[in-house]
């Protein structure tokens, strides 16, 4: 069956247009031809995959199947109802706004470590949450919109304290696309996974048919699978900052003290940067952007990798 993106859909009027994967024809697209009553709000950028037929007017789409992320699967085996949900804040290219393309359930969560950070930062931009029956309807983000979240703004940060980091916005990107991805973590461990869930302070992956839920201080960093090659190229080894045998940062420690401002100065000079890991792995790169949490570097070879500075053992501007 062929796969698009919804390009348009007006909820009102039950209608839209998909844009083809395959082709630039626009396909028409009717609600009875959703295969799936229990999602019943398509929102711009979902992805579908559906048949097609000849109308009186052009392309007509049938059993349209929305092809949801593990994680809306598993809301609806819940039976938590799906509805879109924007996040403010985020300076893209639509006049300043993004509206970040993920989904959350109506049921509250506890304002605790366990929540799903959507929720959480959607009461802080003041966001009201929606009662269990209630719909709520916000504007959608297009796929340009939600590849603006692997993008630097001008300056390379945040605006706000309020907003979802560059590091939120890069997971909840891979989350929404189930992008294999790879996650180093401490013991020489090279974990493939693609990630269903994230919280502020964990991370829940699909690895091989297993969940499971790792800590983000677990995690030194992470790059996508097409990468692999070229990132672990890419590492270098400081035998003399393996022999310290270092670990997670424990708890009480403090972190390497790192020069944000340096470091935006050298995305913004394109100067390459240096960073050394607790287990020794050394990088080298540009910056593509810098949050609270995370540096993301292009690699010398052009591969991506998202680095947790909790992980950083040091690190040098050249």
């Amino acid at each position: 069956m062929p796969t698009g993106r919804i390009k348009y859909y007006n909820f009102d009027k039950g209608f839209g247009f998909i844009a083809q994967d395959s082709s630039d024809a626009d396909v028409f697209l009717h609600s009875s031809a959703i295969k799936q009553p229990e999602y019943d709000e398509l929102r711009v950028g979902q992805r579908v995959k559906y048949s097609v037929v000849e109308g009186e007017k052009g392309l007509v789409a049938q059993n349209v199947e929305v092809l949801l992320t593990p994680t809306e699967r598993r809301w609806l085996r819940q039976g938590k109802a799906i509805i879109p949900r924007g996040y403010a804040g985020f300076p893209g290219q639509n006049q300043g706004q993004f509206i970040a393309d993920e989904a959350v359930p109506t049921s509250d969560y506890e304002a605790d470590k366990s929540e799903p950070i959507q929720d959480r930062r959607n009461r802080d931009t003041s966001v009201a949450p929606s009662k269990p029956t209630a719909k709520l309807r916000t504007p959608s983000t297009s796929t340009k919109d939600l590849d603006s979240a692997d993008e630097p703004t001008q300056d390379g940060h945040e605006q706000s304290s309020k907003q979802l980091s560059f590091g939120d916005l890069y997971i909840l990107k891979q989350i929404n696309f189930e992008t294999s991805m790879f996650f180093a973590l401490y013991n020489a461990i090279q974990l493939p996974a693609t990630v269903l869930e994230m919280t502020l302070s964990s991370l829940t992956l699909n690895s091989n048919g297993k969940e499971e839920q790792i800590a983000k201080t677990d995690v030194k960093y992470c790059y996508k699978d097409f990468d692999a090659e070229k990132v672990q190229a890419a590492v270098e080894i400081d035998e003399d900052v393996k022999a310290r045998q270092l670990t997670q940062l424990p708890p009480d420690a403090q972190p390497c003290e790192i020069d944000t401002e340096a470091v935006r100065h050298a995305r913004k000079n394109g100067s390459p940067i240096e960073i050394t890991l607790r287990e020794g792995e050394v990088f080298r790169g540009t910056v593509d952007w810098v949050s609270s949490y995370e540096i993301k570097l292009i690699l010398e070879n052009g591969a991506k990798v998202v680095i947790f500075r909790h992980a950083v053992y040091d690190l040098s501007v050249n």
